[in-house]
């Protein structure tokens, strides 16, 4: 009887099996770290991509109640800076087929809510940029208190917000003298002075004075200038954007 080689015989060694399970072991390690490092980078995108959606979203709101805002003279000015808050006298959203110009007494057949308005306040606060809406209402003792209260609920709309500047521009002239302008700091005395009129302030005091009345004598100003600043992971620096508003004296 013949018996098979020593040789065919042999199986493996421990040594080869540790160095086996110490290169299948290497290569676990690397494939589970090449896939921790795929998931980090999804959930890195998905989270800057939220964070841009909602920035989006935010200076869409402000352009829509910037693109709303309505003067009511006296008392009630479109837009102003109260407080480091920029508040808007906005019309509200009108149900699907209703005319967002509509106003009281333009004629008949007009929506149900048609003459009533809304004060929209945009601010930083606790890192964030917030925003609220008082209820529509066409009573303007109502408004006006809305435009001075400061403490209504807010939304949170971006976190990571450090700062909020607001910016007004304001043309040198009137009527067809209007060739030029400039940017003025809201709550200043130019921007409370009548757009009509061309004299400063007489002393500081009078122009501190005037900035805290700005709700009840600013004119609209032609655009806004919104400037943030940003201290998040996702976003940092500074971001500018100039508004436009149809509704302007």
């Amino acid at each position: 009887m013949n018996r098979a080689p020593v040789s065919a015989q042999r199986g493996f060694t421990l040594i080869e099996l540790l160095v086996a399970v110490t290169i299948l072991a290497v290569v676990a390690v690397l494939g589970w770290r090449g896939l921790d490092a795929v998931a980090r980078s999804r959930d890195d995108a998905n989270r800057a991509f939220t964070t841009s959606s909602r920035l989006a979203d935010g200076m869409q709101q402000l352009g829509d109640d910037l693109r709303h805002a309505v003067s009511q003279g006296p008392g009630l000015p479109a837009v102003s800076v109260l407080g480091g808050g920029l508040f808007i006298v906005r019309r509200p959203a009108q149900p699907l087929g209703g005319d967002v110009r509509a106003d009281v007494g333009a004629g008949v057949g007009l929506p149900p809510n048609a003459g009533e308005l809304q004060v929209v306040r945009w601010t930083v606060q606790d890192g964030a940029l917030k925003r609220s809406a008082s209820a529509p209402t066409d009573s303007r003792a109502v408004l006006q208190a809305a435009l001075q209260n400061s403490t209504a609920p807010l939304l949170t709309i971006l976190p990571g917000v450090v700062s909020m500047q607001i910016q007004f521009y304001r043309y040198a002239g009137i009527g067809l003298l209007q060739q030029s302008g400039a940017w003025v700091n809201a709550g200043t005395a130019a921007n409370v002075a009548n757009a009509s009129s061309n004299t400063p302030a007489a002393s500081a005091s009078a122009a501190a004075a005037a900035a805290n009345t700005l709700a009840a004598s600013a004119t609209t100003p032609a655009a806004v200038r919104l400037q943030l600043q940003f201290a998040d992971k996702l976003l940092t620096g500074d971001l500018q954007r100039d508004f436009l508003l149809d509704d302007r004296e």
